[in-house]
């Protein structure tokens, strides 16, 4: 018969630290209360009776195979900086167009100022990690920069090839405004 976890037999992991480990394999350290607001990681660490001696006191290596190095970096700087202070929830819909309007704190607004092939990335690993927060504030900033853009400003942007005249005909034919 199968038990139920004690949450509290939990605790000394939320103490430890977690290595992340990038696709370059570099290591990452950061605390497991930070690391488990990625589900991904968390679903890692958690406790396993079986597995954990209560006296391990090295840290958990947990890698991230689809999370280049200077991404994970960021990741790392974001989940340490939420778990301290946590990033207040985007609402929708958006209660402004600029980001300024949106994210009123200024730490997630400076964090999400990074080149827009950093954007990109940060929105792949946060869905990879299941990181809600920073794939909304990720997202947030890819849909402002979208705003009032023409649809070749946006293919440009977004690297999205060019349609030859056929495939753009058909295209309009599937998809009728």
């Amino acid at each position: 018969m199968a038990t139920t976890p004690n949450p509290n037999d939990c605790e000394t992991v939320d103490e430890r630290v977690v290595k992340l480990r990038s696709k370059d394999g570099d290591e990452f350290e950061l605390s497991a209360k930070a690391a488990k607001l990625s589900a991904l990681i968390k679903t890692s660490i958690e406790c396993d009776e079986e597995d954990e001696d209560e006296d391990d006191q090295e840290p958990i290596v947990v890698d991230m195979l689809k999370v280049e190095s200077s991404c994970l970096e960021k990741v790392v700087e974001f989940l340490e900086h939420h778990s301290e202070d946590p990033m207040d929830a985007i609402e929708t819909p958006l209660n402004g167009n600029t980001l300024d309007e949106v994210v009123k704190q200024e730490w997630y607004r400076n964090f999400i100022g990074v080149p827009q092939s950093m954007v990109f990335e940060l929105v792949t690993a946060a869905n990879y990690m299941e990181i809600q927060s920073l794939l909304d504030l990720a997202c947030l900033r890819v849909s402002v920069e979208l705003m009032g853009k023409t649809a070749e400003e946006i293919r440009v942007m977004l690297n999205i090839p060019k349609m030859t005249p056929e495939e753009e005909k058909k295209a309009r034919q599937e998809h009728k405004w």
